[in-house]
């Protein structure tokens, strides 16, 4: 195991989650992602996962659903945007707030959707524990 692997085993999830802003480019920091999660959406920090995500029209441009301080009303919400995930992602389907069809999030700067029950039975079937910062979402 090289010196990087083992300092990344011992960063928390919330760390490996602020990584990520540092490792690629962002559309703005870490904590001002963080802010606006906490007010317009949902953060869950534990020792096992970090996770920032809120509810969104997945009809809505790239550009708006992306954007944590945008805020759809509940009634046009038919996704759930994975923001930033970092550590256990088995743990992820037990903290959803409330069940909508979507769960969306980005990878490689595309935006996803996928049925809430086919991502949430992937996830729990996974026996795979996530020790780095997958960045789920990302606003560019």
């Amino acid at each position: 195991m090289n010196e990087a692997m083992v300092v990344n085993l011992r960063l928390t999830p919330v760390e490996l989650a602020a990584r990520v802003y540092k490792l690629e480019p962002c559309a703005r920091t870490f904590r001002e992602d963080l802010e606006g999660h906490l007010i317009n959406g949902y953060v869950f920090n534990t020792p096992e996962l970090f996770l920032m995500g809120r509810a969104v029209d997945s009809s809505a441009p790239y550009e708006v659903v992306t954007d944590p301080w945008q805020v759809f009303a509940r009634e046009r919400c038919d996704a759930w945007l994975c923001y930033l995930a970092a550590g256990d992602l088995t743990r992820m389907p037990g903290l959803i707030p409330y069940e909508l069809p979507k769960i969306g999030f980005e990878r490689g700067n595309i935006l996803r959707y996928y049925r809430y029950g086919r991502l949430t039975n992937k996830i729990l079937c996974s026996t795979t524990l996530i020790h780095s910062a997958a960045r789920i979402s990302t606003a560019t």
